[in-house]
């Protein structure tokens, strides 16, 4: 996850929530709360994870999402909000460990001067990283781990190579370096397009995931299909960001179904074969109930009409 969103306005009906929302494969149940994720021996992971990303504060947000019954988090080692989310974890009222899904990400193109450049020593630096999330986060292993950004071109970090794909190789080893050491139960990329993927040697492991933006206004349908036909779940993030939260269609289909457009627009993802990772702000008054509003998006489905005009509201990337 590259951004969040700042706190959405309360839309009429349910209250608002505030939102990353992750893809997964066509063959995935769309509407089930849990999904199997193929590449990683078809563990499965929550439907939906409380973000915990640049406005959702996991301070005020992590306790109220685990009482109302949520079990999947999301962060990242650049997020710098591990230590916190790993002291709530320890307190005698949060759940037991094994109920929990937790995904972290190590910032390779998101990150400093080294974490890009120099091919040769990139594996041991991705190693290095999920060895820090964990101890970080106060757990003996995380189910998720993320490469968050590809070297290369768009890439924060500078690199030797230009395009990135010795370095993005390097990563990747060390990511597999971190599942067979026991320090994660799956790997995976984040914001790869489909030209990343292609260059990346997937001979020993393929990712499980590839989180990337997508909402109903703005998704990279050919990354999407390329990653589905290598069983990558695809996974979102930005899909309220993406949320056309003012069209006349969308806000047609919220009332006939009685519940928000923010619904609306994460129900398309969990239509279109997705998992959801929803924070709740930083407002402890409102952390609860935002909470609950975005674990409650199971008691309807879109119809095929709908769902056809909410594929139809893709704007240009």
């Amino acid at each position: 996850l590259s951004s969040f969103r700042s706190i959405r306005p309360v839309p009429v009906g349910n209250m608002a929530m505030f939102t990353l929302v992750m893809a997964t494969t066509a063959a995935a149940e769309p509407s089930g709360k849990m999904v199997a994720l193929p590449n990683a021996g078809n563990i499965t992971m929550p439907s939906i994870n409380l973000g915990t990303c640049c406005g959702s504060d996991p301070t005020v947000g992590l306790a109220p999402w685990l009482a109302a019954g949520g079990v999947g988090i999301d962060t990242a080692f650049d997020y710098s909000d591990q230590l916190a989310i790993g002291k709530i974890l320890q307190e005698p009222a949060s759940p037991p460990r094994n109920s929990l899904f937790i995904t972290t990400k190590v910032p390779a193109g998101f990150g400093n001067a080294t974490d890009c450049y120099d091919p040769a020593n990139l594996a041991q630096i991705a190693y290095n990283y999920v060895v820090e999330d964990v101890r970080e986060l106060g757990v003996k292993f995380v189910d998720l781990a993320l490469v968050h950004h590809p070297c290369g071109p768009g890439a924060r970090a500078p690199s030797k190579d230009p395009d990135g794909v010795a370095s993005n190789n390097a990563l990747w080893k060390g990511m597999q370096m971190a599942l067979k050491a026991g320090l994660t139960r799956a790997i995976g990329v984040s914001n790869y397009k489909m030209s990343d993927l292609q260059t990346l040697d997937m001979s020993q492991a393929t990712p499980a995931v590839n989180q990337c933006r997508m909402g109903i206004s703005s998704h990279d349908d050919e990354t999407i299909a390329y990653s589905q036909s290598k069983g990558i779940a695809y996974e979102s993030y930005d899909a309220l960001k993406a949320c056309p939260t003012s069209d006349k269609d969308v806000l047609s289909i919220a009332t006939a179904h009685n519940v928000s457009v923010y619904q609306i627009c994460l129900r398309w993802v969990l239509e279109r074969g997705c998992i959801i990772a929803a924070g709740t702000g930083a407002d402890p008054s409102t952390a609860g109930a935002y909470a609950k509003e975005n674990l409650d998006i199971y008691g309807f489905a879109l119809t095929s009409d709908e769902l056809k005009t909410l594929n139809g509201k893709q704007q240009a990337l």
